[in-house]
């Protein structure tokens, strides 16, 4: 949502200026700040820049871990169990047996409590067929959830989500009015926990949504960011 597709996911860099808009609003009273992914939670702070000592929260791997404790406190009933653990070994193994047997071209990603399919940059059919194999590996699995992105194929064992980890900060800080914006399907589960009026959810991108508003792409999320910025400082100035 803050970077634009790229066929490398470690190349992905957030749009000029977006992570230091973050910084503006998460410097002034009252506004708390969170970047949520389904990366890692540790590639996440290594793509975005944010050092650890900055009040800006992350949460990675869809909601399984967090820079806030509040957060991860809230989220240990989603916390994998030893029998998760053996499920993603499983996973693990199948995947990597899968991807080395008919689908060298694809790339593989491990996650505390995930394995990922990417197919970035190959050609689609290619990409769909590695991915349907992947999705049929889920199947084989019972507890296993499947997360569709853009060009990726999770299978998780987590049972936690970026809309639980959302709302446990949310209510840990004692938010008032959230905003929340999202261009994947795991977005969603936020989207459709954030109903109060008060509320501001976007879609970032096409494609069917519970979010209340909609902006085209990552320049307009930058822009959106700027703007928040500037109407919570005119309001602090009073």
């Amino acid at each position: 949502m803050l970077a634009a597709f790229d066929a490398d996911p470690m190349s992905a860099t957030a749009e000029p200026g977006a992570i230091d808009t973050l910084r503006g609003l998460a410097a002034l009273p009252g506004v708390h700040v969170a970047v949520v992914s389904g990366r890692d939670l540790g590639t996440l702070r290594t793509l975005t820049g944010i050092a650890e000592d900055e009040p800006i929260v992350l949460i990675g791997s869809h909601g399984a871990e967090s820079s806030s404790a509040a957060v991860r406190a809230a989220m240990e009933a989603a916390a994998i169990t030893p029998d998760d653990e053996v499920l993603l070994a499983e996973l693990r193994s199948d995947i990597e047996a899968l991807v080395k047997e008919s689908h060298p071209e694809a790339g593989i990603e491990h996650k505390a409590a995930a394995v990922v399919v990417h197919v970035r940059g190959l050609p689609r059919e290619t990409g769909d067929a590695a991915i349907a194999d992947a999705r049929r590996v889920a199947l084989d699995h019972a507890g296993v959830k499947v997360l569709k992105g853009k060009s990726v194929l999770e299978l998780s064992v987590s049972h936690a989500d970026k809309g639980s980890a959302v709302t446990a900060l949310g209510r840990h800080v004692g938010a008032v009015a959230r905003v929340y914006l999202g261009d994947d399907v795991t977005d969603e589960d936020a989207f459709m926990r954030m109903r109060r009026p008060e509320d501001v959810t976007v879609k970032v991108g096409t494609g069917s949504t519970a979010a209340r508003f909609r902006v085209d792409d990552e320049p307009a999320v930058a822009a959106f960011l700027r703007e928040l910025l500037r109407l919570r400082r005119a309001h602090e100035a009073g």
